[in-house]
């Protein structure tokens, strides 16, 4: 037997996610009120939950403006909930800046009770299902579509903590976010902590005229120009910090004017 089946995962499945606007039907009334006041400028959706043998998860979709994200909350029996984990991705990382571990049969709960939202959103979305079909978040993917064709660089992740890692340690040079030439990646990382707040994070790709281009929540992650430079400095500045990488482009290739 394997130890996925051993851990016994229960998804907890009542409601697929249900808007903060409605009663809440699965997490105490504590958890709720940790991730609401964890940014309270955000639309919050309950996805439901994973029951392991040491603690409940609850995982939440945070939307605001062009950002998505996720949280994850952990309540163990005689401790107060915290937030676990919160980032625009929770795959492709076997531990966040924090040191939590999400194991493997905890991921795979996460991308089931996912997979089954992103289905009653979309009912258009046919089985069998793909890892694609667990994200919320396509800040990597826009990214990619640009810059792998021309650099061959991927970073196959929408993790905003595991881009700013990918661009930190592959083949890139870091420059100055204030002034980021076109072309460059710009990333702010999300950041959280145990009792909130949760600050999202964001990543995209600086235009010729100084706009940014980087996937928008509230059009379904499609890549539009919603941010100027200026923008994004005064809005993640403070909170995330503002990065940016020039990444490698072989001679003869170039990047599309944006």
């Amino acid at each position: 037997m394997t130890n996925r089946r051993l851990l016994s995962l229960l998804l907890f499945l009542t409601s697929f996610c249900s808007s903060l606007l409605g009663a809440p039907t699965g997490p105490p009334a504590v958890v709720w009120e940790l991730v609401r006041s964890a940014d309270r400028s955000a639309r919050l959706e309950y996805c439901g939950a994973v029951s392991t043998s040491k603690a409940d998860f609850y995982l939440f979709l945070l939307e605001r403006q062009a950002l998505a994200g996720l949280v994850l909350v952990q309540e163990q029996t005689g401790a107060p909930p915290i937030i676990f984990q919160a980032d625009t991705s929770l795959f492709f990382r076997s531990y966040d800046d924090r040191g939590h571990s999400l194991d493997r049969p905890l991921q795979d709960g996460i991308r089931v009770l996912l997979q089954k939202r992103n289905h009653a959103k979309d009912p258009g979305v046919s089985p069998p299902p793909t890892r694609g079909d667990a994200e919320i978040s396509a800040v990597g993917r826009e990214i990619d579509r640009i810059i792998y064709p021309i650099a061959s660089l991927r970073l196959g992740s929408n993790s905003t903590q595991e881009i700013w890692r990918l661009l930190r340690t592959g083949p890139t040079v870091a420059v100055d976010a204030r002034s980021a030439p076109p072309g460059s990646i710009i990333v702010s990382p999300t950041r959280y902590f145990p009792h909130g707040p949760v600050y999202l994070g964001h990543a995209g790709i600086v235009g010729l005229d100084g706009s940014i281009y980087s996937a928008d929540a509230r059009f379904g992650g499609r890549r539009t120009k919603n941010f100027s430079l200026a923008d994004w400095l005064k809005q993640f500045g403070s909170s995330n910090g503002c990065f940016a990488f020039v990444v490698h482009v072989p001679p003869g290739r170039e990047i599309p004017r944006l």
